[in-house]
């Protein structure tokens, strides 16, 4: 669940992160995403994956050994199922598709802002595939 002051949280998250470099297994699009959400909630839904991968072939070895496979069924297990672009709040988990393959990012003003070789990158919705909800709080 967000806690109550999510908003700040985040956005003081993504300035703290606008020129951090892109680092597999350090600061890539799951763990900015995963970081974000933390940031949002106080729960790291990445802690098993963290320390386990430094490379793209690393992060696909770590998806299946310690995930559902691949990224988008990890999100699930973890989020349920993905819904809707249209469905995309800010706050939310955003999946894109990259020259890499899949990729995540975090809903915010209107973009999807994501992990990318020199700092942070924003995303068009319309980049959007689907997208997982960040519980708001009750």
């Amino acid at each position: 669940m967000r806690k109550p002051d999510w908003a700040n949280r985040l956005n003081t998250y993504i300035e703290q992160h606008l020129n951090t470099p892109f680092e597999w297994g350090t600061f890539d699009c799951c763990l900015f995403t995963a970081n974000a959400v933390e940031a949002m909630t106080g729960q790291d839904f990445a802690a098993e994956f963290r320390g386990h991968y430094s490379s793209l072939r690393g992060s696909k070895h770590a998806l299946k050994k310690y995930g559902a496979g691949d990224l988008r069924l990890t999100i699930e297990a973890k989020f349920g199922p993905m819904c809707s672009r249209l469905c995309a709040g800010r706050g939310d988990i955003a999946l894109v598709k990259t020259p890499l393959g899949d990729a995540l990012g975090i809903v915010w003003s209107g973009k999807i802002w994501a992990a990318a070789e020199h700092g942070l990158m924003t995303l068009p919705m319309s980049s959007c595939l689907g997208c997982w909800e960040v519980p708001c709080h009750q």
